[in-house]
């Protein structure tokens, strides 16, 4: 039995093993069992879909050194493919970008403490510049499960939180009783701040601050076991902190101690504005090998589904996610 984590880096008693186990790689993914995705597929009534995904683009705001940049290839068109018969034009796009930009999933490799990563994995056994060994997208399920979003500033009666409000475990219990709906395991959790409305709007007010969950609303949302948690902040956690000691400490919790994965930049504003608590959530990961983060391919929730929509492009990369409601 070890100790949990206590947010002071390198000088905290030992977190792992994982409460999932020695070894376990799946994380909280561990939670998005059989039965509870059949469950899940009861809950859409009226197939309305919502789009979770935020539009993508090369002013899209990102933090510090990420970027999205995109060239559309133009040259089967100028030069048509089979120029003497059918005249085949097309365009493509050359995109040069991290994934951890727009509507993105943070995966167990992304995050560790002093070093350490999931289930205590020091980065030496899986770290090369070209390639992470363990914990990458190919090793992820499909997301079909519970959605639920909890939507604070209606609960306080205003449109949008401040810079730096912190979310705290009171917070979350009556809004669950305002909203009639409770966190259950293995659900995709969203937290709704209003601070989605800065996406694409103002840039430098979206990611110098962000309002969501403190170190105790982290803790509040794994005792539930999710196995994700999401919102409209390009961080989920409140940003910054009291202490500037304990910087993205919920982030530790969350990905290193307890393998709850993160969800950044969802687009919560319609579910919040229609009243969306409780919803069909699906994502998928785009699979590839050896990354820290991806672009989901299908963010949807029904009443609700959702796409990662990018702009001027002849085909998209789509957050698989999306919701659909009651």
């Amino acid at each position: 039995m070890t100790n949990t984590y206590d947010g002071t880096g390198p000088r905290s008693p030992q977190w792992w093993p994982s409460r999932y186990g020695a070894g376990d790689e799946r994380g909280a993914a561990n939670e998005l069992t059989a039965e509870r995705s059949l469950a899940a597929l009861t809950i859409p009534k009226t197939g309305e879909v919502f789009q979770l995904g935020q539009i993508l683009n090369e002013k899209s705001p990102g933090y510090v050194q990420r970027f999205f940049k995109q060239v559309i290839l133009a040259h089967e068109t100028a030069m048509p493919i089979c120029p003497d018969g059918s005249r085949l034009t097309c365009f493509e796009e050359s995109i040069t970008t991290t994934f951890q930009i727009g509507t993105h999933l943070d995966t167990l490799n992304h995050l560790g403490i002093d070093g350490r990563f999931y289930n205590g994995v020091h980065y030496s056994e899986f770290y090369t510049p070209t390639k992470l060994t363990k914990f990458s997208t190919e090793t992820l399920p499909a997301w079909v499960t519970r959605g639920v979003c909890l939507d604070i500033p209606g609960l306080l009666g205003v449109e949008v939180l401040d810079a730096a409000f912190e979310v705290t475990p009171a917070h979350l219990d009556q809004a669950c009783e305002r909203q009639e709906v409770e966190v259950r395991p293995g659900d995709a959790l969203l937290i709704h701040t209003g601070w989605g409305r800065h996406w694409n709007v103002d840039a430098p007010t979206f990611t110098a601050s962000e309002p969501g969950p403190g170190w105790e609303a982290a803790h509040w949302i794994t005792d539930r076991r999710v196995s994700m948690i999401g919102a409209d902040t390009w961080g989920v956690e409140v940003y910054p902190t009291p202490d500037p000691a304990r910087t993205f400490v919920a982030h530790q919790h969350w990905l290193a101690e307890t393998g709850t994965f993160i969800v950044e930049n969802v687009n919560t504003a319609e579910l919040a504005a229609g009243g969306h608590s409780e919803f069909l959530f699906m994502m998928s990961p785009i699979r590839t090998r050896s990354d820290m983060k991806y672009l989901p391919e299908g963010l949807r929730c029904a009443k609700t589904s959702t796409r990662l929509p990018t702009r001027s492009t002849s085909s998209c990369l789509t957050s698989a996610t999306a919701a659909w409601a009651r």
